[in-house]
């Protein structure tokens, strides 16, 4: 937790949350799909921001431009075996402005026989100083 500003105060704090996946057979399995979830702020003054993986906001282009049309981004290579995307992305007929709206990603891996693999979701939450943020994890 940090506090930033000189005359508007804030108030910033870090999270993350690790998700391990182990294959125990002695085969490799394709195509683990992962539905995980970032917390969205429903108030206007509270930010919310995904650090890691980075998916982009739909509806920007890759120079942070906005476009005419919005269009899904493809999915981001996280690691070796493991792509990140918004969920509904690998979706026919998705509406692409409602992506991520709800903070929900899939992790798409390819696990190794014998092997563990780790998620990390990391994000950021700034709220005005000395506003009580409900629901934030311990």
């Amino acid at each position: 937790m940090s506090q930033v500003g000189f005359y508007t105060k804030t108030t910033n704090y870090a999270f993350s949350q690790r998700i391990t996946v182990y294959n125990t057979k002695t085969l490799p399995i394709e195509n683990v799909k992962i539905i995980d979830q970032a917390p969205v702020s429903e108030d206007s003054d509270i930010t919310v921001k995904l650090v890691s993986p980075a998916l982009g906001a739909p509806g920007t282009s890759f120079s942070g431009r906005s476009s005419t049309e919005p269009k899904a981004l493809p999915p981001l290579r996280v690691a070796s075996g493991v792509i990140a995307q918004w969920y509904g992305a690998d979706e026919a007929g998705v509406e692409v402005e409602a992506l991520g709206k709800d903070g929900e990603l899939n992790w798409v891996c390819a696990v190794p026989a014998q092997t563990k693999i780790g998620l990390v979701l990391q994000w950021e939450v700034t709220a005005p100083a000395k506003t009580t943020v409900v629901g934030l994890p311990a």
